[in-house]
């Protein structure tokens, strides 16, 4: 009886363990496809496709760390995805029935401030400014606490005090950040979404320039620029020997 009960516990086990592996390689190829729409910019996939996800994780909530580690990430990605959406008020830090602050997930908090600082460009009044930017500041350091070794919450919270004190300091009118903030006229053109990106702000000539008076120049080969100094035409290469 024996020989028949030692085999048939160890095929269970293989199995569970099989399972649990099946169940990772699945999470782990969606999270793999909603991460590919957010670096291909496809953020209103990101957000459909991650709730949809997340719905569709079933049993693997309950495998222990694939299932926590997947919400986590679905959770970043998406608001990732509606930071650069400019839904700056989906982006809240999970709070107690007092207002505090519970969150501890560093990418959230990180984006909450982020999404703080863009939105208090939005305000013409400097007081009012004035006021979001030291709520953005205690984002900031709030992030810092949480995460002594975050390098881009470090250079932002300098960053935000010296928007915060150049701002105090200028007379009243468009600050330098918001001028920064602003769309240009050519990032609406092309298949890229409108404004900045997680890869930075879209490339493009100055404004009122004139593409036209830039000439392409052919570099010549050794022998033609001893023969003549101008600028070659270009041509098909012959080939000698």
């Amino acid at each position: 009886m024996k020989s028949v009960v030692a085999p048939l516990v160890a095929a269970i086990v293989l199995a569970l363990v099989g399972a649990g592996f099946w169940v990772a390689g699945q999470t782990e190829r969606r999270l793999a496809d909603v991460h590919n729409e957010l670096a291909t910019l496809q953020y209103a996939a990101v957000t459909t496709d991650s709730e949809d996800v997340e719905q569709q994780l079933g049993v693997a909530r309950r495998v222990p760390q694939v299932g926590p580690a997947a919400m986590t990430d679905l959770r970043d990605v998406r608001a990732t995805a509606d930071y650069w959406r400019g839904g700056y008020a989906s982006i809240t830090p999970q709070k107690d029935v007092n207002g505090a602050v519970t969150e501890t997930d560093p990418d959230i908090l990180l984006l909450s401030a982020n999404a703080a600082f863009r939105a208090s460009h939005s305000d013409a009044d400097r007081a009012t400014a004035l006021r979001r930017l030291d709520a953005v500041v205690k984002n900031y350091a709030d992030v810092l606490r949480n995460s002594p070794g975050h390098v881009d919450a470090a250079y932002n919270y300098e960053y935000a005090i010296r928007v915060r004190d150049n701002l105090a300091k200028a007379r009243p009118a468009a600050s330098r950040s918001a001028r920064l903030l602003a769309k240009p006229a050519h990032e609406s053109a092309g298949d890229l979404p409108a404004g900045p990106t997680l890869h930075g702000r879209p490339g493009g000539p100055p404004a009122a320039t004139d593409m036209a008076q830039f000439k392409i120049v052919i570099p010549k080969r050794g022998e033609e620029r001893k023969e003549n100094p101008e600028a070659g035409k270009g041509g098909v290469k012959v080939r000698k020997g």
